[in-house]
């Protein structure tokens, strides 16, 4: 079965160049937006089994909030990507029980090997839910 990824980055180049990575890394089907607002339309429709979330998202919502409406509401699991690293955003962003926390920049190899993390901690939720 296939990994359904939601990306949401406002960064068209590095919006393509997840998609690129993910998609290489093999069984997984991918979808994209660029803000809060389109991904929570996109999640009613796509029902991803984990978001890749930009914190710094522009738009109404920033992705701390969003990610906070993916709790709520939708319970699916997500991971902050983030070249912001203060501790006050950091901290916030942690509050929100993200799965995995990538940092920017990203290059291909280290994108390939968090991935395999990322399938890993699904994998074991998934195993922790159904008992």
């Amino acid at each position: 079965m296939k990994l359904k990824v939601l990306i949401v980055e406002d960064n068209l180049i590095i919006q393509m160049f997840l998609e690129h990575i993910i998609i290489n890394v093999g069984s997984t089907h991918v979808k994209t937006a660029d803000s809060g607002e389109d991904a929570l339309k996109m999640v009613k429709k796509y029902v991803p089994d984990v978001v890749l979330l930009d914190i710094g998202l522009s738009g109404e919502i920033n992705g701390i909030e969003t990610a906070a409406i993916l709790n709520d509401k939708y319970n699916i699991p997500f991971v902050y990507i983030t070249g912001n690293s203060d501790y006050t955003t950091l901290e916030n962003a942690k509050k929100t029980k993200p799965l995995h926390i990538l940092r920017k920049p990203i290059d291909e190899y280290e994108l390939n090997r968090e991935f395999e993390i990322i399938r890993e901690k699904l994998f074991k939720a998934k195993l922790e839910n159904s008992k």
